[in-house]
Parts: C-alpha cells; sequence; structure tokens
C-alpha cells in the first residue's frame, strides 16, 4: 500500500471514529409523550379541548395530547379496548358501570353546564309553557302525533342521547318508531344543524349551543330543571387491565383539569 493510500485510509478511520463519538455523546432527540383521551364530541366541538391541549402542552414540555371525539358510548367502548388512556364523558350510569367492570379506576368531575330543549320560535308544541322537561317531551310528543312537531335525536348512544331516553322513560314515552323522530347518529353540532334546517325540536348541551346560536335560527325554549344538569367526568383508564395505558400522565393531566387556574 502506497503512503498516500494510507494517509486516506487513516484520515477515514479518524472521520469516522469522531462520527461515531459524537453520536455516542449527542444526547437523544426528544421523543413525544402521547396522552389518549377518548371524548364526548360536545368538549371538541366548542373548542374546549384545543385550549386545554395547548395549556397543558406548555406546562409539559414533550407531551402530545391526542383524542377522538365521539358519543360517550363510544368513548367508553374504546377504552374498553385499551385504546384510550382517559376517558371525557357525560353519562354517569354508563360512566359507574365502566367502573364497576374493572375498566376503569377513578372519575373525577371536572365540568357542567345544562342540556336545552330547542326548538323553532314559533314552538308549536308550546314546550316553552312547560314545567318540567317531561312535560315538554309530552307536549312534543303530542304535537309529533297531530303533525305539527319533528324531533331530531343524536341516536348514537351518547350521552345527550342517553339522557333524552332517560326523559321519555320517565314520560312513559316511547317516540323512536315514530315518522316525526328522526335519528341522525352524529354529533351535537351536526345533529342541531339537521334539527334547524328540519325546523324541529332537539336535546342539545348548552355549550354547543352556544357555540352554534350565531348560526341557527332555533331558540332555548326550556331549561333549569334538575334533570337538564349536565355533569362531565374524566376516567381513568385501569392500568392493571391495560398495562401499557399510559395512567401517570392521565392523572396528571386530570389533576391539570380540577386545579385552580
Amino acid at each position: 500500500m502506497s503512503r498516500r493510500v494510507a494517509l486516506a485510509v487513516a484520515a477515514a478511520a479518524a472521520v469516522i471514529a469522531a462520527l461515531t463519538l459524537f453520536l455516542l455523546l449527542k444526547p437523544p432527540a426528544a421523543r413525544s409523550t402521547v396522552l389518549r383521551i377518548a371524548t364526548t364530541t360536545s368538549l371538541d366541538a366548542t373548542g374546549l379541548l384545543d385550549a386545554l391541549k395547548r395549556e397543558f402542552e406548555r406546562t409539559h414540555p414533550g407531551v402530545n395530547v391526542t383524542w377522538v371525539a365521539v358519543g360517550t358510548g363510544q368513548a367508553l367502548e374504546i377504552a374498553r379496548r385499551g385504546d384510550a388512556d382517559l376517558v371525557l364523558t357525560h353519562d354517569r350510569p354508563s360512566e359507574d358501570q365502566f367502573i364497576q367492570q374493572g375498566y376503569g379506576v377513578h372519575a373525577v368531575t371536572f365540568a357542567y353546564n345544562e342540556f336545552y330543549i330547542v326548538g323553532r320560535p314559533d314552538d308549536p308544541a308550546g314546550v316553552s309553557s312547560s314545567t318540567s322537561a317531561v312535560e315538554a317531551f309530552k307536549r312534543i310528543y303530542a304535537a309529533g302525533e297531530a303533525g305539527k312537531a319533528l324531533f331530531v335525536s343524536r341516536g348514537d348512544r351518547s350521552g345527550t342521547h342517553l339522557r333524552e331516553l332517560r326523559i321519555w322513560a320517565l314520560a312513559g314515552l316511547n317516540a323512536s318508531s315514530k315518522p316525526w323522530y328522526r335519528e341522525t347518529g352524529q354529533g351535537m353540532a351536526q345533529t342541531l344543524m339537521v334539527a334547524d334546517q328540519l325546523g324541529a325540536y332537539t336535546l342539545c348541551d348548552s355549550a354547543t349551543f352556544t357555540a352554534y346560536s350565531g348560526r341557527v335560527k332555533l331558540k332555548v325554549l326550556f331549561k333549569g330543571d334538575p334533570i337538564l344538569l349536565n355533569l362531565y367526568r374524566a376516567t381513568l383508564v385501569n392500568p392493571e387491565k391495560f398495562p401499557w395505558v399510559n395512567y401517570r400522565l392521565a392523572h396528571e393531566f386530570v389533576k391539570f383539569l380540577v386545579s385552580p387556574e
């Protein structure tokens, strides 16, 4: 081997050794830690989760808060597969069952609003004269049977849909098979828009209605009944059942939700 070739080989070896040492000593790039949330659509549609994500990620560098927005029933099903670290929903009986079955370990109430019964300003069923949500639903049923009103339901086993079904049950009525009863199978914002297009009654959470009130002609016709109180709870997914869930980060997020800030 000539002296020139030998020097070139030595130089190349020195460069490789230097690069290897640099890579070994260089700190690894920070990897994002993901928090997976299964949430009700109203928290997403109102922009609340976007605001919470920005603030939590600001105070927790390296964390990426992600979510899928579906109805309460679907959100809990996602968590039952271990595909979420945390569930944000608003149907107490379903949440309690989720915990009793061992899928969740703890639930914390972090927000509340109320449900509104909304409809056309001319209110053909006279809902605004009702003294209770049950009476309002009875009026809607009677108006529907008389061909004077329509009711639009989410029909998706969401917290809103389950609350609606509970009120129909308390009224002793089953509207699901009636021609004036329509199901969208969609989120709250989309259902509100459909009800507006049809000039129909619907049950809507107050946050979503406030966010979309400028886009619809529907008006709040009844509110204030205790049965319309809408509690949102955060439920931690059980790490003993699903060892891969990020329980620690989910717990941190729940503490952030209920903090004074």
